[in-house]
């Protein structure tokens, strides 16, 4: 999860970046087609019959789901400073501590509970609610956030059936199904240089995702999620260097507390494994 954070913390700045030139849709819909190129490439090589779901109907709606997601949080990074858009997503942490217990059946120990809220506070001192930051573009952002907790939850059950490939090929498709006659309405034809961000941008998202899959998989939903915390630290570094957003007290206090929580957390259950070295675990891909 920590390196899923580094990844889409420089897809983001990608995004911002090209956000100056393109519409959102054509950002969206570009990144999907680029993801399912390269996937077919795995398709080719280990068989079209590992696109099989074991679970269709709830594989299909977190597809649908995703085409939501992708373009509130593409669109809110292309108005909003990284740090700011990546604060107001880490909300989802607190709905995703919620359907955890009630959908996915964990457990919510003190020290998860505590890593959570602790991390969020910080995040409360970033955003800093009353001071102007919620405009319209936030508001966007914070209905991703929520929507990123349901896919959260649902990435958790389907990763125990389901392999990495069909996680990331079916949101891909449905988002490209769904984007492609907004994208050619919008269409803004890339420079060369401009389409080797393009590409760059999407493969960030490839590997960010399947780090992000992958850690689902391997841990609890309530013991992942606050690792994703240092994202606002990744995010706030390229904010600086690459669009001058340099972070007040405020920023810089607010992660502290969060990257403390993540500490905490590693301290206190970094030495609990649910599996074993070696073994293999149900819907991996080797």
């Amino acid at each position: 999860m920590l390196l899923a954070g580094l990844i889409f913390s420089g897809m983001v700045a990608l995004i911002k970046i090209l956000g100056s030139r393109f519409p959102s849709f054509e950002i969206v819909f570009f990144r999907s087609v680029v993801q399912l190129a390269v996937l077919s490439i795995v398709f080719w090589r280990v068989g079209f019959s590992s696109l099989k779901s074991e679970r269709p109907f709830l594989q299909g709606a977190r597809a649908l789901l995703a085409v939501v997601l992708i373009n509130c949080n593409f669109y809110a990074f292309t108005q909003l400073p990284l740090a700011d858009v990546t604060a107001i997503g880490f909300s989802r942490n607190l709905f995703l501590v919620v359907l955890a217990v009630f959908v996915l059946g964990e457990t919510l120990n003190l020290n998860r509970l505590l890593a959570t809220f602790i991390g969020f506070f910080g995040i409360l001192i970033i955003v800093r609610p009353g001071a102007g930051l919620f405009e319209s573009a936030a508001a966007i952002a914070l209905v991703g956030s929520c929507l990123g907790a349901v896919m959260m939850t649902l990435i958790r059950k389907l990763t125990a059936t389901d392999s990495n490939i069909v996680m990331m090929v079916y949101p891909s498709l449905a988002i490209v199904i769904v984007m492609f006659i907004p994208a050619t309405m919008v269409w803004v034809t890339p420079t060369m240089p401009e389409f080797g961000l393009l590409i760059l941008m999407s493969c960030m998202g490839i590997c960010g995702q399947w780090c992000m899959i992958q850690a689902y998989r391997r841990g609890e939903a309530t013991v992942v999620s606050p690792a994703s915390y240092v994202r606002l630290v990744f995010a706030t570094i390229f904010g600086f260097f690459l669009f001058a957003e340099l972070p007040d007290t405020f920023t810089v206090v607010g992660a502290l507390i969060i990257v403390g929580s993540n500490l905490f957390l590693i301290v206190k259950e970094g030495s609990v494994r649910k599996t074993k070295p070696g073994d293999r675990v149900p819907g991996d891909v080797t």
